[in-house]
């Protein structure tokens, strides 16, 4: 349903939350009996929505900002800064930057015909297809505009600086999309996509590395299903595969409740259509660079465990080999497919019917919480599907505060104690608190969905879905069908 359609409806966020009341206080109060909703021609929801996550994607370029920057020199600009670990001691690291030319991106050529050695392994782009192919994107713009910047006297941007900005801005458009989604998924309760546009988790990693386009292929299938297009959901899902694994578990949402109601076809169509759109992406890399399309596939396979993950903790606490990749690789696998068989078991046989937001949750907390890698903005594929699922909003900013700050301790601790970095036990402690709060939010959603907990979100949107199409418009199309026909 369309933005302006919905303010009759619309749930003020002062109403029930009490961060939001308090905020709404010192700001001058909450609406007055006969205030206009809905009447402001500029300041309208969706563009005080926009201006929020542009800021706060400004502050996330500025916390990275001091690892673009280059030095000069008699012969020009001398390559990337980062002495003093400044990328440690500032946070700044990305991926974005030291990839520009580790994976050959700074050279003319198509990104998975390029190799290199490290000891007797041959190395290729590790990210999926799509993945790879939007950074190629990025680096012809920035090969295209380099030499007019290089032309200006006295700059000190290196080339990977500017692949950073253009990749910055890239990432910025789908994150804008993200908020405009999630604007209309909230429904009646549209505020509550200030805890997307001003997570701060946003301000620490919306450029850490690639994540936000999978992102906005998740919560544009969500659209489309809501929309009742479930071909384009596929798609959409498809695509988002193609970008990060992790939008495939968006099917398991939806697969429980077509099994529930009773809707296979619909579920179907949107499997086939993720299949289709997958393979038309990943077949010409698969069969032309055969061991560079692998390679995504070969290095989770063989990596240990990252060092933000409960597998870390435990190892660092108490050594337990859990660093052995093929250990590793059962124990995950089997943790997060158990999860799965729970949450379907649950999902089938609790009372009230899941939405979808909760199921999509539940599914992708577990696939973080036992998974053995656990880049730290990963947290931020939680975050549309925490404020869609869970929107209490004391909760969610303070986890997404948790959250954001396992960065900075992890950088500190990255230092080495050699460079006055803190020891692991502060790292630990981070990683625990975080995992806690998701642990906390996971239990909330099952009471939620357990009718133990007041549910919000069905509160304000008639006892319905938001997320899925509305019975009684689609009733109403049928019916107009019939009368045509």
């Amino acid at each position: 349903m369309p933005l302006h359609k919905q303010v009759n409806n619309r749930v003020s966020p002062g109403a029930t939350e009490p961060v939001a009341h308090d905020f709404i206080n010192a700001i001058g109060g909450p609406f007055g009996r006969f205030a206009q909703v809905g009447s402001q021609r500029f300041w309208t929801p969706l563009r005080v929505l926009i201006f929020t996550s542009l800021l706060f994607l400004a502050g996330g370029f500025l916390t990275k900002a001091n690892c673009i920057q280059g030095s000069r020199s008699p012969e020009g600009v001398i390559s990337l800064n980062w002495s003093g670990n400044r990328q440690y001691t500032s946070a700044c690291y990305n991926d974005i930057v030291p990839l520009y030319a580790g994976r050959g991106l700074d050279m003319p050529g198509f990104p998975y015909a390029f190799s290199w050695q490290e000891g007797d392994l041959t190395r290729y782009m590790e990210y999926p297809v799509l993945g790879g192919i939007f950074q190629w994107i990025c680096a012809i713009i920035t090969r295209f505009i380099y030499p007019i910047i290089d032309a200006l006297p006295f700059h000190s941007l290196p080339e990977a600086g500017l692949y950073f900005i253009v990749t910055a801005l890239a990432l910025s458009f789908f994150w804008v999309l993200v908020i405009r989604m999630v604007a209309e998924l909230t429904g009646n309760r549209v505020w509550d996509t200030v805890l997307v546009a001003a997570s701060p988790l946003v301000a620490v990693h919306a450029f850490t590395n690639w994540d936000i386009p999978s992102i906005t292929a998740v919560v544009a299938a969500m659209l489309a299903v809501k929309r009742g297009n479930f071909m384009w959901a596929g798609v959409l899902i498809g695509l988002g595969t193609a970008f990060k694994l992790w939008p495939l578990y968006l099917l398991g949402a939806y697969l429980v409740l077509s099994v529930r109601t009773g809707k296979l076809p619909n579920f179907l169509k949107m499997l086939a259509a993720a299949v289709v759109s997958w393979v038309v992406v990943n077949a010409p890399v698969m069969l032309m660079y055969p061991n560079a399309w692998n390679e995504f596939l070969r290095l989770n396979r063989e990596r240990g465990a990252e060092w933000t993950t409960i597998y870390q903790v435990i190892d660092r606490n108490i050594p337990l080999s859990f660093n052995d990749p093929a250990t590793l690789n059962v124990i995950s696998f089997a943790l997060f497919g158990l999860s799965c068989l729970a949450i379907a078991i649950f999902g089938l046989r609790v009372q009230r019917q899941p939405r979808v937001a909760e199921l999509a949750f539940l599914i992708v907390a577990a696939f973080l919480l036992f998974n053995k890698v656990w880049s730290p903005q990963y947290s931020l594929w939680l975050v549309p599907l925490a404020v869609l699922a869970l929107p209490r909003w004391k909760l969610l900013l303070t986890w997404m505060v948790v959250d954001a700050m396992v960065w900075p301790i992890l950088m500190w601790h990255m230092l080495g104690a050699e460079n006055m970095g803190i020891p692991h036990e502060m790292l630990d402690l981070i990683v625990l608190l975080r995992d806690g709060f998701i642990v906390a939010m996971v239990v909330l959603v099952i009471r939620q969905m357990c009718g133990l907990a007041a549910d919000p979100v069905v509160d304000a949107h008639q006892g319905l879905d938001p997320l899925l199409p509305n019975p009684q418009r689609a009733a109403g199309v049928e019916k107009q069908k019939r009368e045509v026909n």
